[in-house]
């Protein structure tokens, strides 16, 4: 840990720069932040001895959260809430405008590029053996340098928590990745908070898929409104139901909060 602290020390100006701001969005607070803050975050979080959950919000996220209050109360006590382009959608629509869309993928990717030179160690838990296979070995190709402190598949027992916690703080990770689909991550990190040792865990969704190379992330083009069209394209049978669900209620929501802001200031009591 004193090597990494003396890498992220060396970047101690850059560390210290983090231009963050919280916006209200339908009965949550949303950070504003550019990728570079947002990376820049992460790099102070990781030198600060407590642990910092990172929750990533979208249309699919909202709408889960109205029905399940645990989510919704884990959402609210996240130490950074990065919002994906819905969310940077909704925001301009309300007048409270975000900074930037900042999907968990895109986080992800952003945060690979530093950690070979900061030497923080990560651990990837989620997804199926062989998909986690595949992707370690692109990420030793693609970044020889970066510390994979160790990676289990997604696929356990609820009971066999306490030992995969126990791995994951022998592992010696400072950063947690974990993609086991929302709300299953949220809830799995934020149950075990007090037990891990990482300094950042943050749910990844289907990253490691796309780190895989098992499905391709959406091209810059798609960034702007249409990547929920570019995924569903992918994987139609597991996202129509979701998109097709999620999507036009997410839209109602907020051109209800645009319409009636007195009776809707929280979506959870609509």
């Amino acid at each position: 840990m004193s090597e990494i602290a003396n890498c992220l020390r060396e970047e101690d100006a850059s560390l210290s720069t983090v231009q963050h701001s919280r916006v209200p969005f339908l009965g949550y607070s949303v950070d504003s932040l550019s990728m570079d803050d947002a990376v820049r975050w992460v790099g102070r979080a990781v030198r600060e001895p407590r642990f910092h959950h990172i929750a990533v919000l979208n249309a699919n996220k909202v709408w889960l959260a109205k029905r399940d209050p645990v989510l919704q109360e884990i959402i609210l006590r996240a130490d950074l809430v990065i919002p994906e382009y819905a969310i940077v959608w909704g925001c301009r629509v309300l007048r409270t405008p975000v900074r930037a869309h900042i999907g968990g993928i895109m986080l992800v990717k952003a945060l690979l590029r530093r950690l070979e030179s900061w030497g923080v160690g990560v651990y990837y838990l989620g997804a199926q053996q062989a998909i986690i296979e595949a992707m370690l070995s692109r990420l030793r190709l693609q970044y020889p340098r970066l510390n994979v402190a160790g990676a289990r598949s997604g696929y356990f027992r609820m009971e066999e928590s306490p030992e995969i916690v126990e791995a994951v703080n022998k592992s010696g990770a400072q950063i947690l990745f974990v993609a086991m689909g929302s709300p299953r991550q949220e809830l799995w990190i934020e149950k075990h908070r007090d037990q891990l040792r990482v300094r950042v865990a943050l749910g990844v969704g289907g990253s490691f898929d796309v780190l895989a190379g098992i499905k391709k992330d959406a091209p810059p083009w798609a960034r702007h409104g249409a990547e929920w069209l570019y995924r569903l394209a992918q994987d139609p049978h597991n996202l129509w139901r979701r998109y097709l669900t999620t999507n036009p209620w997410f839209v109602a929501q907020v051109l209800r909060e645009k319409l009636i802001p007195c009776k809707t200031s929280k979506l959870t009591q609509s």
